[in-house]
Order: structure tokens, then sequence, then C-alpha cells
């Protein structure tokens, strides 16, 4: 059996002063020490923007395959013949009233000047003729000469004055020619082609460049006739083009339907710069007349594979993760069927982020 040693007086103060100094330590901890080992914080919940879901009259719509066109798309032609003498760059930028293709105009300066001599002697022939005339009508009166001279000189002037009628005709013919010998632009665009070189002869009616419009610009659709009747000119509808969105207008509807596609054409103006000509669009026509949907801002959606949703915010100020269908569209709204109820507040900016019951700060956006 062990012996345990005996333990002098001095030996058990010692201890019992470790012992009182271990317990002041314990208990004498600054109030750094006990905070750095208490638990964080929680975060504060982050904000979010969000809007009230509302009834709105909206109408179902069809997507429509379109084409950017421009509503002035010209290929300009010679009124006369010549050699042309320069022609515009492709992609010069015009006005309306600067030339675009030059013809050489020596022969029609040349036949400017005959038919203007041509128009001066006969004038002067008929200024002659008409005294003649006058003199001969005063003997005849006279008695001094037969009616016949009379006549004679009286049929010489009227012939006169019907060659000068005929020169001036062609003296304006030279003058026209002359003047477009300059071939113009009808309208400001863009030379996009040219379809004759300098050195080629042209002839009237010859194309010489093709000029377009880029400015005014529409889309024309074919929309069946059925749902032509839910459009009107003047509506303002949703157009995609280069996956973008655009609004345009509906400037025409050509009330001439195609017999075998039994589809009308719709012309949509679009804002100057807003595609290019001859890009694809999507326009999207309403199908049927307006009726009360629930709406919400596009930017409400949340697209995921497997389904779209929306977050709404409850009484608690918790994020509600609520899948949706989405309808027709209408400018910023989208028509949504789900667990959505008009009043109810969507969050549109920040939901990209949040878990289903978060609380969250709702700010209105």
């Amino acid at each position: 059996m062990m012996k345990v040693p005996k333990l002098g007086h001095a030996s058990l103060a010692a201890i019992g002063l470790t012992a009182l100094a271990l317990v002041a330590a314990l208990t004498t901890r600054s109030p750094q020490a006990v905070a750095d080992q208490a638990p964080p914080a929680a975060p504060p919940p982050p904000s979010v923007g969000v809007m009230s879901a509302r009834m709105v009259k909206m109408a179902p719509k069809i997507a429509l395959p379109g084409t950017v066109m421009s509503r002035n798309d010209s290929q300009l032609a010679s009124e006369v013949e010549g050699r042309i003498a320069w022609v515009a760059e492709v992609g010069t930028v015009v006005k309306a009233g600067d030339v675009v293709a030059r013809i050489d105009g020596k022969l029609a300066s040349l036949q400017l000047q005959s038919d203007k001599a041509n128009a001066t002697r006969l004038s002067a022939q008929l200024r002659y003729d008409t005294s003649q005339a006058a003199r001969m009508d005063n003997l005849f009166n006279q008695n001094a000469i037969a009616k016949s001279t009379r006549d004679q000189a009286s049929s010489t002037k009227d012939m006169d004055t019907a060659a000068l009628a005929q020169a001036q005709a062609s003296l304006k013919r030279s003058e026209y020619q002359f003047a477009h010998s300059d071939i113009r632009a009808p309208f400001a665009g863009r030379v996009v082609a040219r379809l004759i070189n300098a050195g080629e002869y042209a002839t009237p009616g010859k194309a010489v460049v093709r000029l377009v419009d880029t400015a005014s610009l529409e889309v024309s659709v074919q929309s069946p006739i059925d749902a032509a009747h839910y459009v009107k000119e003047g509506s303002v509808l949703t157009v995609i083009l280069q996956n973008k969105p655009v609004t345009g207008t509906i400037r025409a509807i050509v009330p001439v339907g195609d017999v075998a596609s039994r589809t009308i054409e719709v012309r949509i103006a679009l804002p100057a710069g807003a595609g290019l000509v001859g890009d694809a669009a999507k326009v999207f026509l309403p199908s049927a007349a307006p009726h009360d949907v629930l709406a919400v801002p596009r930017d409400a959606l949340v697209l995921r594979e497997e389904n779209t949703y929306v977050f709404k915010v409850d009484k608690k100020d918790q994020a509600q993760r609520v899948a949706v269908e989405t309808g027709a569209e209408e400018g910023p709204l989208v028509e949504v069927k789900g667990l959505v109820s008009a009043g109810e507040r969507v969050i549109v900016r920040g939901a990209e982020r949040l878990e289903a019951g978060q609380k969250v700060r709702a700010v209105k956006a």
C-alpha cells in the first residue's frame, strides 16, 4: 500500500495561494475577452425593390416574323443618254438634291446651243413675216394687190409661228436634258450600290445607283386576316430586333389580303437607328380582344431552367417564391398565372440571390 507523504504547514499555504490566484484570474476577465467569445450578430436583411401586382386589360398576342425595310429605297435611273462621268462611292451619305452621278454634258450642251440659235432665227423670221403680212393686208385694203398675195403673206406668218413654237419646245427639251445630266437624290439617304460605273454609257431609264433612306425604317409583317381585326393604325406594340425589344407604331394596314395565305400586310414604323434594313424582326400582334389579367413588371420574373418564378413579400417581410406561367405582354407588364393576387408586393430588384422564406427589407421601386 502506497504511503501519502505528509505536507507541512508551509506547503499547504502555498497551494492555497495558487488556487486563489487561479480563481481570481478566471473571475476578472476583460469585457473584450468576453465579447470575443460571444456568437456573431446576424447580418441585416437585404434591401429589395418591390412593386404591386395589378389587374390590367391585356390582349393575347401572336409572334409573327417580319423584315425591316426602308420607306424610301430607290434605284435612281438616268433620264438622258450619255457617257457616265462620275458616280458617288458606295456608303456616301447625301441630302435631298445632292448629285449622286453625273453624265458627260458636252453633247447636251452642244444641242442646247443649237436649239437656242434655231429659236432665235425663227423668232426673227416671224417678226419679219408678221410685218410683211401687215403690209400686204394694208395694200389689199387699197385694192393694190390680189387677195392671193395677201393670203400667202398671212400663211407664211402662221407657218413661222408654228415653226417657232416647235423650236421653243426643242429648246426646252435640250435645257431639261442639260439640267438632268446631273442625277440628284430625291430624298436624303445613303448610296448602297453602284449599278453603273464611270465610262459606261447610260440610256434613259437605265439604273445608275441604289439610294436607301436608312433613317425611315419600318417592319413589314404578314398578319392573318382573323388577327388583323384586332389591330388598328396608330397602335403601339413591341418588336424584337437583334434580341432587344423596340417600341413600334402601326403606320399602315394594307386592306387587301393574299388569297393563298389569307394574310394582309402590316407596316410598323420604327425609331431611327433601331435596326438595319433587311434585319429579321419578331412582331407581337394581338390575336383577340383585350380582357382583365393579373400583370407584374417584366423585371419581377426570375427565369430558371425548370420554371419561371416571382418572389412576393408577405406581411412578415419574408420573400416567398411562387412559380408562375406567363402570358400576354404590354409594354413593361407581363401577364402571370399563379399564386399571386392583385395588390401583393412582388420583388423587381434584388431577387436573383434570394432564398425562399428569407427576411428582406422592402423598398418601393
